[in-house]
């Protein structure tokens, strides 16, 4: 009874410091992992080194993980580049496995945890109106607990050495290994970290109880286990997290699966680099730490060549409406080489992103629309003017024929405009609401009628759509200025109260800036649209 109190104590103060350990770090290094993994994702390699050496660093993959997930929802971070950040952590949490080997059981170091979580708890206490202070101080604490837990557990371990030896667990043959898997997986979902299951597996093995085959196994299965960690937390989360979280499972078991087949010889491996790195290959904590390292650089050099498969595998997952809106479907890498087929990509891709702007604002402008429109498409189609203007600035890095350098900067102010429409629709449909009588009559109605025939031009010329442009154009100015001039007078009148005259007021002026930006988008696409049918119309449109 007194064994299992002991075991469970020492897992519970390795556990807690491990907490602590990662969350006075994250708090000591301020900005930085936040700089880091901005600043130095920009490759695979980079984004491989940066997430090993931050996860080094704060000692939890799970807090890479996050922030990784972080970046990438608020799109400062591709996918492509967030699975390097991900493979790298799996390197770098292995940091863990080293301490224990080369410290945490070499040294009496139960003799100085307890100085060391005393010096740490006072700087965290002094230092609370300085953040830097405070985490290090918490670090500090958790680090003592972190090796008196250690302490504990090999004190644990050694008791159970003789049961081990009657076991003889080397001649158990191959389910012996599959079960220790298993273990660990186990192991590490129960402890929700790779790190703590590992840690034990060495404590467990530094007596010499434990065949080394059998342990390897068990790191196998806490790297598998691991994973339920990322299935948590992806749960209810959003679509890109949910693929970050994906690419984590896919690792870690892919590298699981390829390093069991490779059980022996992995070992085997292990024993020759603990010999050649002058290391003594009896040592089997340290001989399973460079096995750790091993298994997960191994999954790393695996992986690499189905990398960009794996993203693209991933992207096509948990897909939402919005970033199916949000992704071209004319414009693809390939075309950037053929400027004129680029430009006529760059038309259909536009005309579509109008299409959907078009569609979502007129239906929050029609008068049969009685509830709040669900705007839930925006997002969808804004990402499509990123996307299209990320094309548009990789399309520029390389030299253009005239036809295209001309016809750029109207495409870019089309999107633009396109986007004032989305803007202003919101606007009018989520904004404050005006009492419904300012907003119905003959002078609504007219105003209403005339945006929406802004948002279904029929001209195929600039000619023609010149023409229109101006009709239109001048149907919403005379039913704007009516409607301004009636609800000044009432409200100078004492009719209505100026509160509610400014409201109703301000959607008239956002219902005549969707027309305007509506009428301006389609000015500046209507001399490419030709393109689109294969022939090209280089004269640029009138200012107006």
């Amino acid at each position: 009874m007194m064994l299992a109190l002991e075991l469970l104590g020492g897992i519970g103060l390795f556990l807690l410091g491990m907490s602590m350990l990662t969350e006075g770090l994250k708090l000591a290094a301020g900005d930085g992992l936040r700089a880091i993994l901005r600043n130095w994702t920009r490759t695979p390699a980079r984004g491989l080194i940066s997430g090993a050496l931050l996860t080094g660093l704060v000692q939890s993959s799970s807090a890479v993980t996050v922030a990784t997930i972080g970046f990438v929802n608020a799109g400062l971070l591709t996918l492509r580049h967030a699975v390097w950040v991900i493979f790298g952590g799996n390197i770098g949490t292995t940091m863990t496995a080293w301490l224990v080997a080369l410290v945490g059981l070499k040294l009496d170091i139960g003799a100085f945890a307890l100085p060391i979580i005393g010096f740490g708890v006072l700087a965290q206490m002094l230092g609370t109106k300085r953040p830097r202070v405070s985490g290090t101080g918490q670090a500090l604490a958790g680090f003592g607990l972190f090796f008196l837990g250690i302490s504990i557990l090999k004190g644990a371990f050694e008791t159970l050495l003789p049961w081990f030896e009657t076991l003889d667990l080397s001649q158990a043959g191959f389910f012996a290994p599959f079960a220790f898997l298993v273990f660990g997986m186990v192991l590490a979902a129960l402890a929700q970290s790779s790190s703590a299951a590992i840690a034990i597996i060495l404590t467990a093995t530094a007596g010499g109880g434990l065949p080394l085959e059998l342990a390897a196994a068990g790191i196998i299965g806490a790297n598998i286990g691991t994973t339920s960690t990322a299935i948590f937390a992806s749960a209810g989360a959003t679509p890109a997290a949910k693929r970050v979280a994906l690419s984590h499972i896919v690792f870690n078991i892919y590298s699981g699966v390829a390093a069991f087949l490779l059980l022996y010889p992995l070992v085997a491996a292990s024993h020759w680099l603990a010999d050649l790195l002058l290391v003594d290959s009896k040592d089997e904590p340290l001989t399973l730490a460079i096995f750790n390292t091993l298994l997960n650089v191994l999954g790393v050099v695996l992986i690499w060549p189905f990398a960009g498969r794996l993203v693209d595998w991933l992207q096509h997952r948990y897909v939402a409406p919005e970033e199916s809106i949000g992704r071209p479907a004319h414009l693809d890498p390939t075309l950037a080489a053929v400027p004129a087929l680029a430009l006529r990509g760059l038309v259909l891709e536009i005309q579509r992103m109008m299409t959907l702007a078009f569609a979502s604002t007129e239906a929050r402008l029609s008068p049969a629309t009685k509830k709040p429109f669900n705007g839930n498409g925006d997002a969808g189609i804004l990402a499509l003017g990123q996307s299209i203007r990320d094309f548009i600035a990789d399309l520029s890095r390389q030299p253009l024929p005239s036809d295209v350098v001309t016809a750029l900067p109207d495409l870019i102010r089309s999107i633009h405009h396109v986007e004032e429409t989305v803007a202003e629709g919101a606007a009018i449909s989520e904004g404050a609401q005006p009492p419904e009588a300012l907003t119905s009559g003959p002078a609504w109605d007219r105003l209403r009628a005339g945006v929406l025939a802004t948002l279904e031009t029929t001209a195929g010329d600039p000619d023609a759509f010149k023409t229109e442009f101006d009709t239109e154009m001048d149907e919403v100015d005379e039913a704007y200025e009516g409607i301004k001039k009636n609800l000044l007078a009432s409200a100078a009148a004492g009719r209505i109260s100026v509160d509610a005259m400014e409201a109703a007021l301000l959607r008239a002026r956002r219902m005549r800036r969707v027309a305007e930006a509506a009428l301006k988008a389609e000015r500046r696409l209507c001399p490419w649209a030709p393109v689109a049918s294969g022939r090209v119309e280089t004269a640029p449109p009138e200012e107006t």
